[in-house]
């Protein structure tokens, strides 16, 4: 039944009401005019049926009762003429057929009431749904039938956009292939799947769903449709994130503290002792070349133990008017002077601005990733650096031509001590991101489906 606002029933009950009751009057006003054996009295038949359309419960009842003594009256009130027994006999068929047809319209009429609660109430339950949780509904072959405001909210795709489409549309490719191929035999078995999924929205974002979905079974027990049910987790996720590594800074810094007492300062010590011993001894002895090797792994030690004290003890930002592009400039410069890196290709255009910075920590953040995709590019060392600036924020994006990220290691490249290469902390990065959120800028990450990688660190022009 179609759902109607409340003021507009009441008025649509008036104006039946009022139908019945000069119906009743007209065929009453017919019926005391005729002869006894004519069945005018058929037509009371109608007004009871109005109970069809009337929401008041008891209309049946009280129209029956009204048609009843109606119809007993105009047998008194009715002139003489006609089969007078047959006049009787029409009447009592008459009241019998309308008390039937009463307790039928009774009996619809409460059905419709039912279904008129139910579909209200799965109205208010889907209500109350799209209110609180993102929804989608795909087919079996995962085209997605339906998405709520919130879907399109957290995606950033408009509806168009997402209709019609499969859910690859918002794939962040974190996930396996296993967990995927687990998920459709879980939901393709007529099973409820849950599990948390994280997806990519249309501006490149990151975002985690709590997910649920229900398959739609027909009578043979299998799915035609599937729906499911999200809940944002995004700041839930970055929260264990932040306590893991709070918990990994904790127990960093304490071993800082050992290593700042325990190995520096000794390092230093063996290191001017051995640089006094290679200097007595002849300059074609083996044992000075033996010497030097040492002192070149005490050095590449010292560096190590180095990483480890700014990572776990970063000093505050000196802030200064800082020219943004001459720093990625000499930065650039820099890395050429390493002749491993001599042939390195760094194109640097875009906007020119000056920021509140410090400079020296920039300068370690921007050499470590241009380190990094000078690497990755191998052969094709061809790097590219592109400044934006645009509302109150300037944007560096460093892309380079490499393979890109596997995407099991995409969730863990900013993890302390994570590292894919063969000599490395694992600390550059988690270094970098540290330096530029106490700059309160942030650093992400992107890999496009045609290889490379671009990082993007976005800064405040003005610190505070």
């Amino acid at each position: 039944m179609p759902m109607t606002t409340a003021p507009t029933a009441r008025w649509n009950d008036r104006r039946l009401l009022l139908t019945a009751v000069l119906g009743s009057v007209a065929v009453f006003a017919f019926d005391v005019q005729l002869p006894l054996g004519i069945a005018v009295t058929a037509l009371y038949g109608l007004v009871v049926l109005l109970g069809l359309f009337v929401r008041w419960p008891k209309y049946p009842l009280w129209a029956s009762i009204a048609v009843t003594l109606l119809t007993v009256a105009g047998a008194l009130i009715s002139p003489e003429g006609g089969d007078t027994r047959l006049g009787f006999e029409n009447r009592a068929l008459t009241l019998v057929g309308v008390w039937v047809t009463a307790w039928l319209v009774a009996g619809y009429a409460r059905v419709g009431r039912a279904l008129d609660r139910s579909v209200k109430d799965l109205a208010d339950t889907n209500f109350a749904l799209d209110q609180a949780a993102i929804v989608a509904v795909t087919d079996v072959k995962g085209r997605i039938n339906y998405v709520n405001d919130k879907f399109v909210e957290i995606s950033k795709y408009s509806r168009g956009e997402l209709l019609g489409r499969d859910h690859r549309l918002i794939n962040s490719g974190y996930h396996s292939k296993e967990f995927i191929r687990n998920l459709w035999q879980t939901i393709g078995g007529g099973r409820i799947w849950r599990g948390e999924i994280r997806n990519r929205a249309k501006d490149g974002t990151y975002y985690w769903v709590d997910t649920t979905i229900v398959p739609f079974l027909d009578e043979r027990g299998q799915p035609y449709q599937y729906m499911a049910i999200r809940y944002d987790i995004t700041e839930r996720k970055l929260s264990e994130e932040r306590l893991r590594e709070q918990a990994a800074l904790a127990r960093l810094g304490e071993m800082a503290a050992v290593v700042a007492h325990e190995v520096k300062n000794p390092l230093a010590g063996i290191r001017g002792a051995l640089q006094v011993i290679g200097g007595r001894l002849p300059a074609a002895s083996r044992d000075r070349a033996i010497v030097g090797d040492i002192v070149a792994r005490l050095d590449s030690l010292n560096e190590i133990v180095h990483d480890l004290l700014v990572f776990a003890r970063p000093r505050e930002p000196k802030l200064a008017p800082l020219p943004l592009a001459t720093l990625l400039e000499d930065t650039a410069a820099l890395l050429k002077k390493d002749p491993e890196h001599a042939g390195v290709s760094v194109t640097i255009e875009g906007d020119r601005p000056v920021i509140q910075a410090d400079a020296e920590q920039l300068q370690t953040v921007f050499l470590n990733l241009f380190l990094n995709a000078a690497q990755a590019s191998g052969t094709s060392s061809d790097v590219r650096v592109a400044i934006a600036k645009e509302d109150g924020v300037c944007r560096v994006a460093i892309t380079d031509r490499g393979p890109g990220i596997p995407a099991d290691m995409r969730d863990r490249i900013f993890e302390p001590f994570f590292t894919t290469k063969h000599r490395g902390t694992g600390l550059g990065l988690p270094t970098a991101r540290r330096v530029i959120e106490r700059h309160h800028g942030t650093i992400e990450f992107a890999c496009p489906p045609g290889g490379g990688t671009t990082v993007t660190v976005t800064l405040p022009v003005n610190a505070k």
